[in-house]
């Protein structure tokens, strides 16, 4: 399989690209400055391993459909700091929307097709940490829900180790509670690829869970 991986330089696109090709696939790195594109330590990659690293800025119109074209999903871990503008997570879907197969978005729990997930109290405080992407994230959200893709909905990411305990849910059949479920970002990308693999939430959100053990 082809898999296309946008916000490949950040932290958790990082694994997956990496979890990508451990899996036996070809990957497309897709980067705005691809010389920043490094796998991490831990990845155990094959050296037969099919890595092309490829130029795409959400900002350069065309750029990102030229990169994802030959793609068979593109799987996305695209985010913003506070210094960068928010329009590049709904710029950035919009364009996969309309140019890739499928895609598969990771965003945030408690907000979109998962608004309500955290209660009131703490999906009031989200949307206050969030101020400056919410807008953007949610209209993320849907632009890739009404393609056909998949949002995969996370709590807040953490950089502990994956311990094959993790899987996702649909979001009707998730009990709102007050504290989100952490979620290791080496979790979040075997999940992602995972879905990339077989699809189980085309147009349909999913919230990752990952069991204590």
């Amino acid at each position: 399989m082809k898999i296309a991986v946008l916000g490949s330089t950040g932290q958790t696109g990082r694994l997956v690209v990496a979890h990508a090709l451990e899996r036996g696939h070809e990957v497309m790195a897709l980067a705005r400055r691809p010389e920043q594109v490094q796998l991490p330590e831990q990845a155990r990659v094959p050296a037969s391993a099919g890595l092309r690293v490829v130029r795409a800025d959400v900002t350069d119109p065309g750029s990102v459909a030229a990169a994802v074209e030959g793609a068979d999903v593109v799987v996305s871990g695209l985010g913003v700091t506070r210094k960068q503008d928010p329009a590049v997570l709904s710029e950035g879907a919009r364009q996969l929307a309309s140019a890739a197969p499928r895609v598969i978005w990771l965003t945030s729990l408690g907000m979109g097709a998962t608004q309500g997930a955290l209660g009131a109290f703490n999906g009031a405080l989200l949307k206050r940490v969030l101020r400056h992407e919410w807008d953007a994230k949610d209209a993320a959200d849907r632009a890739i829900r009404e393609a056909g893709g998949t949002t995969v909905h996370a709590g807040p990411l953490t950089d502990g180790p994956y311990r094959g305990n993790g899987h996702l849910v649909p979001a009707e059949e998730f009990a709102p509670r007050m504290i989100p479920p952490r979620a290791p970002r080496a979790g979040i990308a075997a999940l992602m690829v995972a879905e990339a693999e077989t699809p189980r939430f085309a147009d349909a959100a999913g919230i990752a869970l990952f069991e204590n053990r």
